[in-house]
């Protein structure tokens, strides 16, 4: 099953052994963070392997732009380069039966949407597959960074998972960064989603609210707060603090108008608005 992501509301009054906004130790500010998200989100796990492949090429298509104009992209390629596959998966739904934007996580196309042809899509210059993929933004830089990733696996039969098999989780992400345009956020989020690995990816959410809550201090440094958050986050809750971290973002904690009023971490939120 899908990582769970029901819109956070308040649940009653959480018991605590001491006063929240007390807690200065960046740790255990952290740990009380992930057990009021769990307590009210519940904690997702992690749903089993899925191409890595596939869920690095969504990644790259999700960057500067939302998961559902990524899908739509991926859907373009899939469509005009069909590799002849199906999928038993779902994506999640609305009730108006709308991709549900929320819940949408890139998990859910790997498991739904029969991947293109990879080598037919390896030999399209930049120019063409840019224009299969526009819909996700900034078409030329992410053509430019797949046909990369595609050159980079030809001798692995397009297999990610060799590479990740042989190098191993660190240094397999450490050659996905050499390419040009896949970043730590990008490589983190594959590891997570296709192989399960306990990473916490920090996308501008994670970033916004985890520097919001003083658990880390890095500004714009993303890949800092991964590299703190890697460090911080106890063994086991890496992948539930992402996925309940964007729901959060996206439903409560939104970067222009935070429903402060609604938010079960208020206590621990020295940037609360009230």
């Amino acid at each position: 099953m899908p990582a769970r992501t029901t819109p956070l509301k308040r649940q009653g009054t959480p018991r605590r052994t001491l006063a929240q906004s007390a807690i200065k130790d960046p740790r255990k500010r952290l740990l009380a963070v992930i057990n009021l998200l769990e307590q009210n989100l519940g904690k997702p796990i992690w749903d089993g392997p899925k191409d890595a492949l596939e869920v690095l090429v969504l990644t790259i298509l999700s960057q500067n732009t939302n998961d559902a104009n990524a899908l739509r992209a991926y859907q373009n390629l899939a469509r005009n380069f069909p590799a002849g596959n199906s999928r038993p998966g779902t994506l999640p739904r609305d009730e108006h039966g709308q991709i549900d934007k929320i819940k949408l996580r890139l998990s859910n196309a790997a498991g739904a949407v029969a991947p293109p042809q990879w080598p037919a899509v390896a030999r399209l210059s930049a120019d063409e597959l840019a224009d299969h993929i526009r819909v996700a933004g900034l078409p030329g830089a992410k053509a430019a960074s797949i046909l990369a990733v595609l050159n980079w696996l030809v001798p692995f039969g397009f297999a990610l998972e060799r590479v990740i098999e042989k190098r191993g989780l660190d240094d397999a992400m450490a050659e996905m960064t050499r390419i040009k345009g896949v970043g730590i956020k990008t490589a983190a989020v594959t590891m997570i989603e296709a192989c399960g690995a306990d990473l916490c990816p920090v996308d501008t959410h994670v970033h916004r609210i985890i520097n919001k809550l003083g658990i880390v201090n890095t500004n714009a440094a993303r890949d800092k707060t991964f590299v703190q958050l890697r460090e911080m986050v106890p063994a086991g809750h890496a992948y539930a603090l992402h996925h309940n971290l964007l729901t959060f973002g996206r439903t409560v904690c939104t970067a222009k108008s935070p429903k402060c009023g609604e938010c079960v971490l208020s206590k621990l939120c020295p940037s609360r608005s009230f």
